[in-house]
């Protein structure tokens, strides 16, 4: 079931990442993993007036939402881990962490069966 679980995640982030590319995102990175939990995507992107910002996307898939859409497993306890695990990315990386004046928090939201994609910018708790 594991091996299952890894493969839809993997098939998910590979659909958010394409997203991304479209909107104009540049890929970082993918599953850089932490003491702290794993980020499923790193990425940048530019503002309107040329800032370039640090984005880490966190990338749920749900095959349907007979029990629940994916936005409802991004809960304030998942942003909270997934902060951390950032901040502690920035300090794993300080040549990263030097090119960017701030990062957020992003999400990517699929159900599957209905080919359903949302992405979501800048959430807080």
């Amino acid at each position: 079931m594991k091996q299952l679980n890894r493969l839809i995640g993997k098939q998910g982030e590979e659909m958010a990442a394409e997203l991304l590319r479209n909107k104009g995102y540049q890929i970082l990175d993918q599953n850089n993993s932490t003491k702290w939990g794993e980020l499923d995507l790193i990425v940048t992107h530019s503002t309107s007036s040329g800032q370039a910002i640090l984005v880490f996307v966190e990338v749920k898939l749900k095959t349907t939402e007979d029990y629940g859409t994916p936005e409802e497993m991004i809960g304030k306890n998942k942003l909270a881990q997934v902060r951390k695990t950032a901040e502690m990315y920035l300090l794993n990386n300080p040549d990263i962490a030097e090119k960017f004046e701030s990062y957020r928090i992003d999400a990517v939201c699929i159900v599957e069966v209905t080919g359903r994609i949302t992405h979501y910018e800048n959430l807080t708790f």
